[in-house]
């Protein structure tokens, strides 16, 4: 299929997991997919892409500093001469998740303010230089990575939670203030998508957290990066051209149900 000819693409992340699939799914329709990462890997990422036949290119970049964002987007136009899909997929998670994202008293201010600078800051400055270079066309889609974990509260990742529950309200703003130039703007929140390292000798069963995760599910087995990239191309795709100002989530059903659903699942009459 080709649900994407002769659209421009902009994915941020894009050097592997989520962002990756994306580009790779979006590229597979025929899209013309300009990657940004931090990590200079996303070279080698599009070389490979390119190498199967896919239109992309790449940028090295910090999406919370503006003037990165702005030679982003001043790529896609000057090599593609448009831009049409602008997926915010970047996201800040520390490798001391743990230790410095947990709740209210125990955060620091400054972890807070850089997990927003990062995960909110950069959806807004995607918007902010996207808008008027789709304007030039007619319209485009705005995509953005939010979360399960902005649904609602937790014992620990006050911050990530936060920046993602932001990201659902600007998300909302834009699609509210630019859908008259023909402007859209959804979210994404995906649920638990393992990366393929879980698929390794570890089962998931081994792993508590992820085990409470799939009991409050409705289906019960783990998404795959594919589910999000197929989301992505949907809403990027004139298919979604009537659906604007929605977070959707792909999450396997765990925020579509009563709080009870796993203690009666594991109740003495529960039924299989």
């Amino acid at each position: 299929m080709n649900r994407l000819q002769g659209k421009v693409a902009i994915v941020t992340g894009a050097a592997g997991g989520l962002g990756l699939a994306g580009v790779r799914a979006m590229a597979s329709e025929g899209a013309q997919v300009v990657m940004m990462d931090l990590s200079p890997a996303t070279f080698d990422r599009a070389k490979e892409l390119v190498a199967e036949g896919f239109e992309v290119t790449a940028i090295v970049g910090d999406v919370s500093a503006e003037a990165d964002i702005a030679a982003t987007v001043a790529l896609a136009k000057n090599t593609y001469g448009r831009l049409d899909i602008l997926w915010s997929n970047a996201g800040l998670v520390s490798p001391e998740w743990y230790g410095q994202d947990t709740d209210a008293v125990g955060i620091t201010l400054d972890y807070l303010m850089q997990t927003l600078k990062v995960n909110t800051g950069s959806v807004l400055l995607g918007a902010k230089h996207a808008i008027p270079v789709m304007a030039e066309t007619g319209g485009g889609s705005i995509i953005n990575t939010s979360s399960l974990a902005a649904a609602g509260g937790d014992l620990t990742g006050i911050a990530y939670g936060t920046s993602k529950a932001a990201i659902n309200h600007l998300t909302r703003s834009v699609a509210t203030a630019f859908g008259h130039l023909g402007i859209r703007s959804n979210a994404i929140a995906p649920g638990l998508i393992p990366p393929p390292a879980a698929a390794g000798p570890h089962k998931l069963e081994d792993s508590m957290p992820t085990q409470v995760i799939l009991d409050s599910q409705m289906i019960p087995t783990p998404g795959e990066r594919e589910d999000v990239a197929n989301t992505v191309v949907f809403l990027a795709s004139d298919e979604s051209k009537f659906i604007t100002g929605q977070v959707l989530y792909v999450d396997g059903g765990s925020t579509g149900h009563l709080a009870t659903l796993s203690d009666r699942r594991h109740a003495p009459a529960a039924t299989t």
